[in-house]
């Protein structure tokens, strides 16, 4: 009996440490006062399949529609988070820097914010800018978090192959070294 409640503990301390999981809502008591970033959009529409990473669409800043299946032929970063988990804070600048250095090799970033509440676009589009995100970021809604396998801890992310398929899913926060060696093992 003393081993359950041991392995029961040490399974939910790694989950506290790896990863946040999921808020259902959040309350909007963030302030959206500061410069707003633009490359914040929300889904217009998405598809799921079963073979292949589930496609997407967003505007970009310009408000022309863009997309998932524009990235096909690249490796593509794929990385569930929010502006209230402290691992994804943690991993934010690691993967601003890995999306900059990568951007030579044709890897593309993507960030899939899971906020909610009623100011979710002013929150994150602040946040965003604070952070010096420069990637594509996607405001997620609950389909697109199902058809990624119903994502319940963040930071979560997706390794996705130039065929378009999941090569790798990682649950919990990495370093900038961990995703480099795991992206250039797909760039090989």
């Amino acid at each position: 009996m003393k081993s359950k409640y041991l392995f029961l503990s040490l399974f939910f301390a790694l989950i506290l440490i790896t990863g946040c999981v999921k808020k259902k809502e959040q309350s909007g008591e963030a302030e959206s006062v500061g410069p707003k970033a633009t490359n914040v959009s929300e889904i217009s529409d998405f598809e799921k399949r079963t073979d292949i990473a589930p496609n997407f669409s967003w505007k970009d800043k310009d408000g022309k529609v863009v997309s998932f299946d524009t990235f096909r032929g690249k490796v593509t970063l794929v990385n569930f988070w929010a502006t209230w988990c402290g691992p994804c804070k943690r991993e934010l600048p690691d993967l601003i820097a890995l999306s900059k250095e990568m951007e030579s090799k044709g890897v593309k970033v993507i960030g899939i914010s899971t906020d909610r509440g009623s100011n979710v676009i002013d929150d994150v589009k602040s946040f965003v800018a604070q952070a010096g995100i420069t990637y594509q970021i996607v405001i997620s809604n609950e389909d697109l978090e199902e058809a990624y396998g119903n994502i319940r801890v963040i930071p979560t992310t997706f390794l996705i192959d130039a065929d378009g398929k999941i090569a790798e899913t990682i649950v919990g926060g990495r370093t900038k070294e961990q995703f480099a060696e795991a992206i250039n093992a797909l760039l090989k």
